[in-house]
């Protein structure tokens, strides 16, 4: 990754000198001798939203609102007597995506500064709540939702979102092992303990990767960052062998043969899904797998009905998409004029990308099962307004980079 990323500690030391750019520094600074410094005031917002980030972020939930009407309207037709009736929810839970999408890009992120500790608290509060009963929903033996009204919300969701804020505002101004980075990552830890009780192992890896992933390109020691994650790796397997279903996942996807009937039942009702769609697919609606054979297919295994129905060069397709996404996610990191906004850039796009990830390689048997949707295309309306909010976010960022040389000297001659 570009050192403009990576050396955040360099950045930080900048702040000391007068003949520095003030556009590439965050408005508030700490050197390392704890002596606060006065940067220049930050620049006017301005710009437009990179519109490639619009544009994928465009298709890709159009793409998923075909595949979920096709991977939903089985098991939709069996529960409620209407094809459409998943399609419609998640249409409706697009549309407020995409309006909190554009609401967002339209707003000064430098200002998302004083929300970050509101957000990460209030994630924090609703997390706890999944844990008392009565209160929560359960699910696939997961107590993961609220039920607010007629409606259900994730709030390891909003946690991703919170932690990403919370990180980012933090080590824009503190370097890692400062008191304020120090409380900040317990309460990231805390958010991730919780995650672990309800218990939803695959959220809780989104969230301490988004954590890992901003102390590494903030200039955390690596060697001390590395021995954190065998840490934490040890922890997880002790987790896994504490948890009977999740030690079973393990054990199918590493022989799914051997119960094919019960754990193993996933992972080879999606390799025969996969399998079946070769280069073109079988068609679109023709799935097989997903009547009643496939599990949570409009779901978490939506991308086996996408490679059984589109083929090999659906699911190269939508690859494809992601990794626009993420390369222009990065970009607008490269460009971004503070610290701040570099963070949040790298934070969000990372989740995403890694969450897409994940999935694909649980799909394809490449990682154990964990509960992950494919972020845009999977079937859900919290993780859709969520990660469509995080965008968001992100096009903020991007209307506040760095402009050619050209297009500054022409408004300075204006």
């Amino acid at each position: 990754m570009s050192s403009k990323i990576l050396s955040v500690q360099g950045s930080k030391r900048s702040r000391k000198q007068t003949n520095f750019d003030p556009r590439l520094a965050p408005s508030v600074g700490a050197n390392e001798g704890n002596e606060e410094t006065t940067a220049p005031k930050e620049p006017h917002f301005r710009g437009l939203p990179n519109k490639a980030i619009i544009a994928v972020t465009v298709a890709l939930c159009l793409f998923g609102l075909m595949c979920v009407f096709s991977a939903s309207a089985p098991e939709a037709l069996n529960n409620t007597h209407d094809a459409t009736s998943y399609l419609r929810k998640q249409t409706i839970a697009c549309m407020l995506g995409m309006f909190a999408m554009f609401t967002i890009s339209r707003y000064d992120y430098r200002k998302l500064r004083k929300w970050a500790w509101p957000t990460a608290i209030l994630s924090f509060i609703a997390l706890a709540l999944t844990l008392v009963p009565g209160l929560s929903t359960e699910a696939f033996g997961s107590a993961r939702w609220l039920q607010i009204g007629p409606f259900q919300f994730q709030p390891s969701e909003a946690a991703k979102v919170g932690s990403i804020l919370l990180l980012a505002s933090g080590l824009s101004k503190h370097f890692w092992w400062k008191k304020e980075m120090i409380i900040r990552i317990g309460l990231v830890m805390a958010m991730a303990a919780i995650v672990v009780k309800q218990p939803d192992l695959g959220s809780t890896l989104m969230i301490l990767s988004g954590l890992a992933t901003l102390l590494y390109v903030s200039g955390t020691n690596q060697m001390l960052l590395f021995m954190a994650l065998l840490g934490g790796a040890g922890l997880v397997w002790h987790k896994i062998q504490s948890t009977p279903y999740q030690m079973a996942r393990i054990e199918s996807w590493i022989n799914p043969y051997e119960h094919p009937q019960k754990e193993g039942w996933n992972i080879i009702q999606a390799q025969l899904a996969i399998g079946s769609g070769g280069l073109l697919g079988l068609g679109y609606g023709r799935s097989l797998q997903k009547l009643h054979y496939l599990p949570v297919q409009h779901a978490d295994f939506i991308f086996a009905v996408i490679a059984e129905e589109l083929g090999m060069l659906g699911c190269v397709s939508l690859i494809a998409l992601f990794m626009i996404f993420g390369y222009y996610g990065f970009k607008t990191a490269l460009e971004a004029r503070t610290l701040f906004g570099r963070l949040l850039a790298i934070g969000i796009t990372s989740s995403i990308c890694v969450q897409a990830t994940v999935n694909i390689m649980v799909t394809t048997g490449i990682l154990p099962v964990t509960g992950i949707t494919l972020p845009f295309i999977s079937y859900g309306g919290s993780s859709l307004v969520i990660t469509l909010s995080m965008v968001g976010i992100l096009l903020s960022v991007s209307r506040d980079r760095d402009q050619p040389a050209e297009e500054e000297e022409e408004g300075l001659l204006a």
